[in-house]
């Protein structure tokens, strides 16, 4: 495109003022003309924010038959594969507090997932508008898997947090490549129909990983849970290295390399990653490890500040070429999915982590039944979300969906909180299954606000943001939570039982406990367990209740009347 087109086109205002620059140009080969770094990096902007969005597929000839097939198995193989990592930590917990004899790591054992997972969340959306997407999809699968046998042989927890934490990288990756690899196999008249079987899919893995963990440890051990991830990502990778071929070519995949690691936004990558550990290192150590007046504690929230406030300016002056563009980031309803969103998320995975301590560390149960009697919620996230999405295709509306949720969750987790070593089991199952089923009404909703409110080529940066909110603001729940256990968890068996030595039950797991404290004081100190995760489950009642926030400032507009 020669300059004068650009100029006509993206600054019609400026058109006056460089006349005589267009009148000068035409006795040139426009071919060869070059425009000035700062202008063309103005004019790229105002492009991106200005030109319609145009969704020609006429050209693009889709996979069929086997390749389509081979590379179909593949995603759902990355579903099963990515859904269960995480929520099978809370399955394992009990176990891996034996082994390591430890409970002090806990909150790391998903906050390191978590937020490794937030930091690079943008650099993969990034390399799969570089790379060709079947490279990136692959790569993403092959750092998973180390990570998974890295926390598989690990013998120190420090090393099993290592291996979650690259797990985290590489899961990040997988989550954005399922959408993306996604929209290289089907027309979009056929993608919402794959996507809430992908969604459906990851989501009915997600809910019975606890159950898969339990069989898994009474099985095998621990260790299953994670080993498990091996020949699955394996066979997923050598599926998508055999069927997939992409119909469509990156237009970046030609630059030269260091213009590809300009647009990866390196920078913002490096800044960002230490501001977030600073971050969950305070609130990890806060108030348990060091004093929050503690020098250390300041210190690192007071690097929190600068480098988030330095990565801010960053995207500010990025703009289009941003980790993450303001421009999308602005709009309302992004935000108030992306907060929606990490509020649901968040909640179920506390909800999880701590009914589980309840079962095996206050009830005594093994792993598998602790599993088993995470099923009503299963159930009630599975026929809630299920309901909801017909529903929304009948109304065109998403939002009642979400009020709905942030209406009846405080309620389901508040009666959570009343649970004690004498509740009946069946009041339990019915209490979680209340809470799945409220908390999966709007569970999809704000994918569903991504896909209406944004234009088809922002839609996988709006599913990024969502994704990397809800990531890291998950760790930084649990991360806050672990802290606000084990706090409340001291507090109340050195009232229950003065005697006992706190410091034994930082050094014993959680399935041990009647075997190491006794008979004598073993009922004191399980009414002190079970009340520490009592008040621990109070979290999940306020992340409801915020949950509104999102509900009433999203903007109600129909799946029916796209006009983004």
């Amino acid at each position: 495109m020669s300059e004068s087109t650009i100029a006509t086109e993206a600054l019609p205002r400026a058109a006056d003022v460089r006349s005589n620059e267009r009148s000068a140009s035409s006795a040139t080969n426009p071919a060869t003309m070059r425009i000035p770094g700062r202008l063309q990096s103005q004019l790229e902007i105002e492009e991106a924010s200005e030109a319609p969005a145009i969704n020609d597929e006429s050209n693009i000839v889709y996979p069929t038959g086997r390749n389509l097939w081979l590379t179909v198995a593949s995603l759902m193989l990355t579903c099963v594969t990515y859904g269960v990592d995480l929520p099978i930590v809370a399955a394992a917990i009990p176990s891996l507090t034996d082994h390591f004899k430890s409970i002090k790591d806990i909150g790391w054992y998903s906050a390191a997932y978590g937020l490794v997972g937030s930091a690079v969340t943008f650099f993969w959306a990034r390399s799969y508008t570089i790379w060709p997407v079947k490279y990136v999809y692959m790569a993403s699968i092959i750092v998973f898997e180390v990570g998974a046998l890295v926390a598989t042989v690990a013998p120190t927890s420090p090393m099993f947090i290592l291996g979650r934490a690259i797990s985290g990288c590489g899961g990040s990756g997988m989550g954005s490549g399922l959408f993306i690899v996604l929209t290289h196999l089907f027309p979009s008249g056929k993608r919402p129909t794959w996507v809430g079987i992908l969604m459906m899919f990851q989501i009915g893995t997600m809910a019975t990983a606890p159950l898969i963990g339990g069989a898994l440890i009474d099985t095998f051990n621990w260790r299953a849970c994670f080993g498990i991830n091996l020949p699955l990502g394996t066979l997923a990778l050598v599926l998508v290295w055999f069927g997939f071929k992409s119909p469509v070519i990156n237009p970046d995949e030609s630059l030269p390399l260091k213009e590809k690691l300009v647009k990866l936004d390196p920078l913002s990558t490096l800044v960002f990653i230490p501001s977030i550990v600073c971050l969950l290192l305070a609130l990890q150590w806060g108030g348990l490890t060091y004093s929050w007046h503690s020098v250390r504690i300041i210190l690192l929230f007071i690097i929190f500040g600068i480098t988030i406030l330095a990565f801010a300016y960053r995207q500010y002056r990025q703009q289009e070429n941003a980790m993450l563009p303001p421009r999308v980031l602005k709009n309302r309803s992004i935000l108030a999915a992306a907060w929606f969103g990490a509020c649901c998320e968040g909640t179920l995975s506390l909800t999880e982590y701590y009914i589980t301590i309840y079962f095996q560390g206050v009830r005594g149960f093994r792993a598998f039944r602790s599993g088993y009697l995470m099923v009503p919620m299963i159930i009630g996230i599975s026929l809630a979300s299920l309901g909801a999405g017909f529903a929304t295709t009948l109304v065109g509306y998403y939002m009642p969906f979400m009020l709905a949720t942030s209406i009846l969750s405080p309620i389901a987790t508040g009666l959570l909180t009343t649970l004690d070593l004498q509740t009946d089991l069946p009041k339990v199952l019915a209490l979680l299954g209340f809470t799945g089923a409220a908390i999966g009404i709007g569970l999809t909703a704000p994918h569903s606000a991504v896909a209406t409110v944004l234009s088809i080529k922002d839609v996988p940066i709006g599913m990024g943001i969502i994704g990397f909110v809800s990531r890291l603001l998950s760790a930084i729940f649990i991360s806050t939570s672990a802290t606000l256990f084990q706090n409340r968890l001291f507090a109340e068996v050195s009232l229950r039982v003065p005697e006992q030595n706190v410091t034994t039950l930082r050094n014993t797991g959680l399935s041990e406990l009647r075997a190491v404290i006794g008979p004598d004081n073993l009922r004191d100190v399980l009414l002190g367990y079970g009340e520490a995760v009592s008040q621990t489950l109070y979290l999940p009642v306020a992340l409801t209740a915020l949950s509104l926030v999102g509900s009433l400032s999203m903007e109600w507009r129909s799946v029916k009347k796209k006009t983004a």
